[in-house]
């Protein structure tokens, strides 16, 4: 009898556990975690919606979506980065270095979020600064030219073109024929005051099969600077007529006759209004 009354007491408990662990695997979500699912359902709607909206030109309104998608998940990085990358396109660039330095906050090995908070860091002439984003993104992505190009596109800015043009080899080396580092190596060397060297550099991309009439016209440039009117009204001409080359000759001419320093900063102004483009 004492052994039966056991045997049943031990069903019960075996009984009570599979129980216990059914109703467990079988528990309603909380109201925390509905919640919670339901937020992030909303979010990826309304990110949904920004991109949308973003594609079809409406910039403002794309950005005032992902700032609410940031303000219901504010641990996210996503939100903040596509608020980023709409503030810069819409030139509020003060307001993008900020979505920019929160999202690396929450994804600091991004190397596209470095990037585009160093072009924005650049726009708002904080070279510097610049770099060391560029350098992040270039740790994270050791394959990406736009990096290295970038990196030394601030240091040239910053006018350290000893460290630009290093920065611009080793991208050549981690990506080779890329025509932005080339092109601005080349440019480098210009604000360096090392024409030939330019020239050199000018003149190899010029005769390249993909070349364009923004190569060729750095090459007439470097002509220019280097005292050979001949080769940079040649070269000129191949996209230009003969007005706008005597422009170009008689700007080339007063380029020669500045002072390094002033020299520099106007080629730095020319290469910023027609920066080469990456791949």
């Amino acid at each position: 009898m004492a052994q039966r009354v056991r045997r049943i007491v031990l069903a019960g408990m075996v009984a009570g556990i599979w129980a216990g662990l059914a109703g467990c695997a079988g528990m309603p979500p909380t109201a925390g975690e509905i919640a919670e699912e339901n937020r992030d359902s909303q979010v990826a709607q309304i990110l949904r919606i920004a991109e949308t909206t973003r594609r079809g030109g409406d910039l403002v309104s794309a950005a005032g979506l992902y700032r609410r998608a940031h303000d219901m998940a504010p641990e996210r990085g996503a939100p903040l980065i596509a608020l980023g990358d709409t503030l810069a396109a819409l030139g509020s660039f003060s307001d993008a270095a900020q979505a920019y330095a929160l999202a690396i906050e929450r994804e600091p090995a991004n190397a596209d979020l470095r990037y585009g908070y160093g072009r924005t860091l650049m726009a708002l002439n904080r070279p510097h600064e610049a770099a060391e984003q560029f350098r992040a993104a270039i740790a994270a992505a050791p394959k990406d030219g736009r990096a290295f190009n970038g990196l030394g596109v601030a240091l040239d800015q910053a006018g350290d073109h000893a460290a630009a043009q290093q920065a611009y080899r080793d991208g050549l080396k981690a990506v080779p024929d890329h025509p932005g580092l080339e092109n601005n190596l080349a440019f480098s060397m210009l604000l360096a005051g090392d024409v030939a060297g330019a020239v050199a550099g000018f003149e190899r991309i010029a005769s390249l099969p993909q070349a364009t009439a923004r190569n060729r016209q750095n090459l007439a440039l470097a002509y220019g600077l280097a005292g050979d009117t001949a080769k940079a009204a040649t070269t000129a001409g191949q996209d230009l007529g003969e007005a706008e080359v005597r422009n170009n000759l008689a700007a080339y001419e007063r380029l020669r006759r500045l002072a390094a320093g002033e020299r520099t900063a106007e080629l730095l102004r020319l290469r910023d209004s027609r920066p080469a483009k990456a791949p």
